[in-house]
């Protein structure tokens, strides 16, 4: 049983190291939040967002259509 020195919970499970000061032991629960927050965040244009959902579909023909169309060969 150990006590998360970020949030104060309880927990059993195998703790995470803190990004902090990568030696401090803290709940899985917080080094998720972490890692988390430590991803920039950047905001996307309609042009991004529009490329992100292309590219997810992983449909060749459309991402080589987004592409040409888009002036990235």
């Amino acid at each position: 049983m150990r006590v998360c020195p970020t949030c104060g919970r309880i927990y059993n499970d195998a703790p995470a190291i803190s990004r902090k000061d990568n030696k401090t032991e803290i709940c899985p629960d917080c080094g998720t939040r972490e890692a988390i927050s430590s991803i920039p965040h950047k905001k996307m244009t309609p042009a991004d967002r529009t490329k992100a959902k292309v590219y997810s579909t992983g449909n060749k023909w459309a991402i080589e259509n987004f592409n040409k169309t888009h002036g990235l060969f």
